[in-house]
């Protein structure tokens, strides 16, 4: 199984190096790389969705993602990674 990528801090050039066009679940991390929230790109726009939360979350400075096979997938993983890490800034489901 896959991995979650390294954490990296959100900068234009990192986001560069997502995928945009698969979906997957991607987490906003603080420079601890404490998870702050997760999200999840159903139809691919990972890049995209990382990049809309750069600067909405207070202290979120860095991420990882992972890429799924399809979007049921990421739905899936995203709410494991909900339960698992129980972040803050995601709201319950």
């Amino acid at each position: 199984m896959k991995k979650f990528t390294q954490s990296r801090p959100i900068t234009n050039k990192n986001l560069e190096k997502v995928p945009g066009n698969k979906p997957g679940v991607y987490r906003i991390q603080d420079s601890r790389k404490d998870v702050l929230y997760v999200g999840k790109a159903k139809g691919g726009r990972l890049d995209d969705r990382i990049r809309e939360h750069k600067g909405e979350i207070p202290g979120g400075t860095r991420f990882s993602y992972k890429t799924t096979s399809n979007k049921d997938a990421a739905e899936r993983l995203e709410k494991r990674e909900i339960k698992e890490h129980k972040p803050s800034f995601n709201k319950e489901k």
